[in-house]
């Protein structure tokens, strides 16, 4: 079913301005809660796995990003439900931004950390290599959707925004050296969700709690002219 138009506006429009969309209360709380005790085991053997190397194929000490596409296929259960993978509501608003046919899916993930988690480096998850011109103006070239499994608060480890870095040129890149930095701290609960511009600032902030805090990512990019 279509998005109704008037919403669908408000949303391009919100995207347009902040660089993210809030979705809340989009998804059932059986349907989330279904989510989280499919990746319970994986992501509890692969942190046991971590903890023993050090997290020397992790992001850093206390963060892990899994790819989930085998694991979804393989126990074709939530995770391979169309709400997450292939979200019509979603799909239809990357149509509008990116161009309807004009994209592919990416990585389908999992992003977890844990207690000693530390903050992130803000950054954007738009690759040098896939933008035409990284000095030039901003163009959208990949979107996320995510979803987070548990609530998202200054405890858990939520994600930091910064609203309308995503218009940066993509060899912006970083804030180092940056004195005043005024982030935007995602409050969710479970069954919200949010669809980004790859090119936004964000970062993970530290998990003071004693739970896992795992966010799944759907992504989508533009073609190019030399994709299929």
């Amino acid at each position: 079913m279509p998005i109704e138009p008037t919403q669908k506006e408000n949303w391009l429009k919100e995207f347009s301005l902040n660089g993210f969309v809030v979705f809340r209360n989009f998804l059932p709380l059986e349907f989330v809660d279904a989510l989280a005790a499919e990746l319970a085991p994986l992501l509890e053997a692969e942190y046991a796995k971590a903890c023993k190397d050090g997290f020397a194929s992790g992001r850093n000490v206390g963060r892990l990003a899994l790819h989930l596409e085998q694991y979804a296929q393989l126990l074709g259960g939530a995770l391979a439900d169309d709400r997450y993978q292939r979200n019509p509501v979603i799909e239809e608003l990357v149509d509008a931004v990116l161009g309807e046919g004009c994209w592919k899916r990416g990585w389908t993930n999992v992003e977890a950390n844990w207690k000693g988690s530390n903050f992130m480096g803000w950054h954007s998850d738009q690759k040098p290599e896939d933008t035409p011109d990284p000095d030039g103006p901003h163009e959208v070239i990949r979107v996320t959707f995510n979803i987070p499994l548990v609530d998202f608060t200054w405890q858990t480890g939520a994600m930091e925004m910064l609203p309308g870095s995503h218009h940066l040129p993509r060899s912006f890149g970083a804030v180092d050296g940056v004195d005043n930095i005024y982030p935007y701290l995602l409050r969710l609960n479970r069954g919200d969700a949010i669809f980004r511009d790859g090119n936004i600032l964000h970062r993970g902030t530290p998990n003071l709690t004693d739970r896992v805090r795992p966010m799944l990512d759907q992504t989508y990019k533009k073609l190019t002219a030399k994709e299929p």
